[in-house]
């Protein structure tokens, strides 16, 4: 196959993997975005998938639009209906689909508010709150406290409940204001959108059949940035079933996260194998 001229023994394991599981570890210069590329022409070319039955995802649209470019060059107009982007982005395109009347009173023309419409409703859930905070919180250092707990998957009820201590409990009390502050204008934040992805998904479970149905296949790029929201995401749509094996293929190393500052868990990739015990594991050389 001309797709693995070129390729080490490695690289050419891991493009050629049998459909399961498999974690690809792949330090700097080690050629990983090659193989997730090549890896995503195989399945088509030798997989016989259809391009629409593949998703393929990254953490920034550059890696995105690249990896699209990449995959033209390989297959040309074959690749119609593959589906690339971001977390956000993908998650984004099914709130919008699917949002309406099923959470809340959400519509699907929401509004994602930036930094700015962040830091005002913090600053009103603040202002808002009956009691003095434990200790000096600024709009901004709230708004990174609910960040966190949303990439826990956890709702302002959760987060009151699981509070191991009084700034956290104060924490959730504003958590639960912001939240509603921001149903009431139709809009999310950031990190809704894995949140309550998750949610459609685990609350709707027809809706979540229809993606695990559309994408049998996901191929995840540079893992070692996932947070906790994004894995368990991964995790739902890429659920086994007795007419659907599960096809995850992620790249990354832990070694190279970068994302720390938005809740990224670089110990994800390190239980890979725990999470996902049927997985084969292909050590790249760099």
């Amino acid at each position: 196959m001309t797709l693995l001229n070129g390729l080490n023994p490695e690289q050419r394991a891991a493009v050629t993997a049998p459909i399961g599981p498999v974690l690809v570890r792949a330090g700097a210069g080690s050629g990983k975005t090659r193989v997730l590329t090549l890896r995503i022409a195989y399945l088509i070319e030798q997989q016989n998938a259809a391009p629409g039955s593949i998703l393929a995802l990254t953490f920034t649209n550059k890696a995105a639009k690249e990896m699209r470019e990449r995959l033209r060059g390989l297959l040309g107009t074959r690749v119609r209906g593959l589906s690339t982007g971001t977390f956000h982005a993908m998650c984004g395109k099914i709130l919008r689909a699917e949002i309406a009347g099923r959470l809340g009173h959400y519509t699907a023309d929401f509004t994602i508010y930036g930094s700015d419409e962040q830091v005002q409703l913090a600053a009103d859930a603040l202002d808002a709150a009956k009691e003095r905070p434990p200790t000096l919180l600024e709009p901004e250092d709230l708004i990174r406290q609910i960040s966190r707990a949303k990439s826990r998957l956890l709702s302002p009820r959760l987060a009151a409940r699981f509070a191991k201590d009084p700034l956290e409990a104060f924490v959730a009390g504003c958590y639960r204001r912001y939240q509603a502050a921001l149903a009431r204008h139709n809009a999310l934040d950031f990190d809704d959108m894995i949140l309550m992805t998750h949610q459609l998904f685990s609350e709707h479970p027809d809706v979540l059949e229809e993606y695990q149905a559309k994408w049998r296949h996901v191929l995840v790029d540079e893992y070692q940035d996932t947070d906790p929201s994004q894995h368990a995401l991964i995790e739902l749509l890429t659920r086994p079933s007795a007419a659907r094996p599960r096809s995850l293929f992620a790249v990354g190393d832990g070694m190279q996260a970068i994302y720390g500052f938005r809740n990224a868990d670089h110990t994800i990739i390190e239980r890979f194998q725990h999470d996902f015990p049927e997985a084969s594991v292909i050590e790249l050389a760099t």
